[in-house]
């Protein structure tokens, strides 16, 4: 990505006797969204974190700040990459929308019609878009996860396709928290040319193009110094460090047989996303959590919707049905897993009532746990990307994150 000749920010902040920069930079009349990232780091809220704004294809904000590691020797870079837990749902649907572009298949095809199996349990007409906003009933699957299986894609989509679904399909939607990433990726392998799986179709035909840092599947010869160490945290840290998580959720999670505990603890059982964080699972290219990205990469992805999706060949039917959204589930928005509303739509979440987080409903993106968030808005030509490794225990609107977005949007208003 090409940075602009913007002004160059740069702040010392203490931690203990050690110093982490902060540095990037910003362009004319975005100086307070310096200062709002800058906040985070110095209050220590956030261990590393970095943030890339891009408005009508020139970057805003280029900013990053704090330590890769707990132990605070090695200080975030601008080549700095991390594990982005579901961030990596919008990759997928961006891989998606490529495919679709290039006639691999439609969101109207139903998933059966590709992949045969899949329609057992009466999931037969279930539709490509029902499948990828989450709609399908198949947040929670019977199969027994373990993070050295999770690299058996053949095993587990047919684990997918024999199971029960959750629900009615179109019902509800909820958190597909791992199996977005393997439906996806079983469509793209059973129509692709070339065989490919999600991992080496997201790398040969998404990021390697735009020249972006940001991989579903690691690579071998990757520099592991690049990478932030993620400060996770611990079951208990959602009950005593309490912010805006559904309460009824935070219960669920720990209440062995309900769904929220079947779909988010398989294959972690009360260990937390930080246990996560290890070579096996960055080299995996696990397509709903195991992405890892810079925010200068993340923010290049999504300036390619912004800009119309040309670059990508995403045809403009495609970017209409996204800007558009996938239609509301039948009995409404509120999210089987998460137990708040959510609206899911083609692999990314879509602003609604209850979360708008950018200016128009043109928007679409996704949010992880922990308080990263990456997403464009094609109809204000913007697209964002703030990420950190250091988890915080509520949903969206993660504090560090909303003042930058926040005095973001304050700026742009200021610049017309």
């Amino acid at each position: 990505m090409h940075l602009s000749s913007s002004p160059f920010l740069h702040a010392d902040v203490q931690g203990g006797d050690l110093r982490a920069g902060i540095g990037g930079f910003v362009a004319d009349g975005f100086e307070p969204v310096a200062h709002a990232f800058e906040a985070s780091i110095i209050s220590g809220s956030a261990l590393g974190a970095a943030c890339t704004i891009m408005h009508r294809g020139e970057p805003v904000v280029d900013l990053q700040g704090g330590w890769k590691s707990v132990e605070r020797a090695r200080p975030w870079t601008n080549d700095t990459v991390a594990l982005v837990y579901s961030l990596t749902k919008g990759l997928t649907g961006i891989a998606a929308a490529v495919a679709v572009s290039r006639g691999l298949f439609s969101y109207n095809e139903p998933v059966a019609d590709i992949w045969p199996e899949f329609a057992a349990n009466g999931k037969g007409a279930v539709t490509v878009g029902e499948a990828l906003s989450e709609q399908a009933g198949l947040a929670a699957i019977d199969y027994k996860l373990t993070v050295e299986r999770l690299g058996d894609e053949e095993a587990i989509c047919a684990a997918i396709a024999r199971q029960k679904p959750n629900w009615t399909p179109g019902d509800h939607s909820g958190n597909h928290a791992y199996t977005l990433g393997w439906i996806a990726s079983e469509l793209i392998h059973r129509r692709d040319p070339q065989g490919r799986r999600l991992p080496e179709f997201f790398n040969e035909e998404i990021a390697q193009p735009l020249g972006a840092d940001v991989f579903v599947g690691l690579p071998e010869d990757f520099d592991r110094r690049r990478i932030a160490r993620i400060e996770g945290f611990g079951m208990q840290d959602l009950f005593i460090h309490h912010t805006t998580m559904p309460w009824p959720l935070t219960f669920k999670m720990c209440l062995p047989g309900t769904l929220a505990f079947r779909t988010l603890n398989n294959p972690l059982v009360l260990e937390g996303p930080g246990a996560l964080d290890n070579e096996a699972f960055w080299r995996v290219g696990q397509g709903a959590a195991g992405g890892m990205a810079s925010a200068r990469g993340l923010a290049t992805l999504y300036d390619a919707f912004a800009q119309g999706g040309d670059m990508l060949g995403v045809t403009p039917e495609v970017m209409a049905t996204l800007k558009q959204g996938h239609p509301y589930p039948r009995k409404g928005l509120k999210d089987q897993i998460l137990t708040a509303d959510m609206y899911y739509s083609y692999g990314f979440e879509k602003p609604f009532s209850e979360w708008e987080f950018a200016r128009t409903r043109s928007a679409f993106g996704s949010f992880a746990v922990g308080g990263s968030l990456a997403f464009c808005d094609p109809e204000d030509g913007v697209s964002y990307a703030w990420i950190t490794n250091q988890l915080g225990t509520g949903k969206w609107d993660d504090p560090r994150e909303k003042i930058v977005r926040d005095a973001f949007y304050a700026c742009l208003e200021n610049t017309k």
